[in-house]
């Protein structure tokens, strides 16, 4: 199974107008097999370079958020970034923890993005396959970003008593193809837009360290944390500049046409077979990733660098 829900029903001959269409280097909506559709950012912050941004405020009881927006298309999705301050894991000390939930709740197809019926079945079929595809989801954004998303050992406020933990909560509205760089582009802006005050601990007898992230031990019995209510205090997570983006890159293979037939048709003859036509695009649309033979997920930090790869799909590559 796939992790964006290309269960759309598409015919034969949708499938090869699709697919020909790809291989004249001008697809379905006009764009080229390497060109992005231009997706709108909506957070409080005014940053991008490549895409819209536009300024509105976080979601109430939310430390972050952002909403991604294509125009002209059915994607929205929403991401909502809640930070706390629990106590460590007796494994990871010394290491703040990031928690991701995608829910496709609201995407209006009872487990498919886009609002494409995945099959038959009553509720709780259609309901149980909605758990099953957001599982997945989240299980390959956590592989393909989490490791990478923040500075985990700079959310630690107090080692080995406190320490930050930011809540990812991913909420796919409507998706036109490429859940998962959609949800990523979601992902990284709420990072960098959220704010966590500063934190400082405050030992008994008035020793107290101010590394907004860093406390040392001591011999007092009492303790407690100092919370600094001043918004202009308050700083980006850690290592979220740093978060990647996850591009997808979709395969669709063609079978040789009528005339490549009959050129071919002396070396299937001797024992040859006809090789099949493919070509490589990016942001796919459902239609698109309903037609293709395998999938590429890469994540690429803001310098460039390859962070983690997912293939999908039986198809070569």
């Amino acid at each position: 199974t796939t992790p964006s829900l290309a269960t759309m029903a598409v015919s034969s001959s949708e499938a090869h107008y699709i697919i020909e269409s790809c291989l004249t280097d001008f697809r379905i909506d006009g764009r080229t097999q390497l060109e992005h559709r231009p997706y709108t950012i909506t957070n409080r912050s005014t940053r991008s370079k490549t895409t819209t941004t536009t300024a509105a405020p976080s979601l109430i009881l939310s430390n972050g958020s952002s909403r991604i927006h294509l125009p002209g298309s059915t994607t929205d999705v929403l991401c909502s970034v809640k930070a706390d301050l629990v106590h460590p894991s007796p494994t990871k000390p010394n290491e703040g923890v990031l928690e991701l939930n995608v829910d496709l709740s609201l995407c209006g197809g009872g487990g498919t993005v886009g609002g494409v019926a995945g099959g038959g079945g009553g509720a709780q079929k259609r309901r149980r396959r909605q758990r099953e595809e957001e599982s997945q989801i989240a299980s390959l954004l956590q592989r393909l970003t989490l490791p990478h998303a923040v500075d985990y050992t700079r959310l630690v406020v107090w080692p080995g008593r406190y320490v930050w933990r930011l809540s990812v909560d991913i909420v796919v509205l409507r998706c036109d193809g490429c859940v998962l760089d959609a949800s990523s582009i979601a992902m990284r802006e709420a990072l960098r837009n959220t704010r966590l005050p500063k934190v400082r601990a405050v030992m008994e007898g008035g020793n107290d360290d101010d590394r907004n992230g860093g406390g040392g031990g001591g011999s007092s019995s009492k303790n407690d944390l100092m919370v600094d209510g001043d918004i202009n205090m308050a700083g980006m997570p850690p290592g979220a500049g740093n978060c990647p983006l996850v591009l997808t890159v979709s395969v669709l293979s063609a079978p040789p046409s009528a005339t490549d037939a009959l050129s071919t048709s002396a070396a299937a003859v001797r024992g040859g077979s006809k090789r099949h036509r493919s070509i490589s695009v990016v942001d796919g649309r459902t239609e698109e990733e309903a037609c293709a033979s395998s999938r590429v997920c890469v994540s690429v930090d803001p310098d460039g660098m390859v962070c983690s790869v997912h293939t999908v799909g039986r198809g070569g590559v």
